[in-house]
């Protein structure tokens, strides 16, 4: 639950400094400028699209996850060793 709540508050945040930064982007300067300024973007989106997707496929990862454990917990148990 507090996982869940730390990605919605990170999404909401990088969208809140998307509409206040791009504003303040200035993409008609020279080539360090619009350099800077689509990375800027471009970064800004990763984050928000990263924290979008974990929102919601975070739970069948963790299935996955735990139905491997339990898949490979089972194949250790019928392994026996004979000394």
């Amino acid at each position: 639950m507090m996982r869940r709540n730390r990605l919605l508050l990170c999404f909401l945040l990088g969208i809140a400094i998307v509409f206040y930064g791009v504003p303040y982007l200035n993409f008609q300067s020279d080539l360090k400028a619009m350099l800077f300024s689509g990375a800027w973007i471009f970064f800004a989106l990763l984050a928000i699209s990263g924290n979008m997707v974990a929102l919601m496929y975070g739970k069948r990862v963790n299935r996955s996850a735990t139905m491997n454990k339990k898949l490979v917990s089972q194949r250790k148990q019928k392994v026996r060793q004979y000394s």
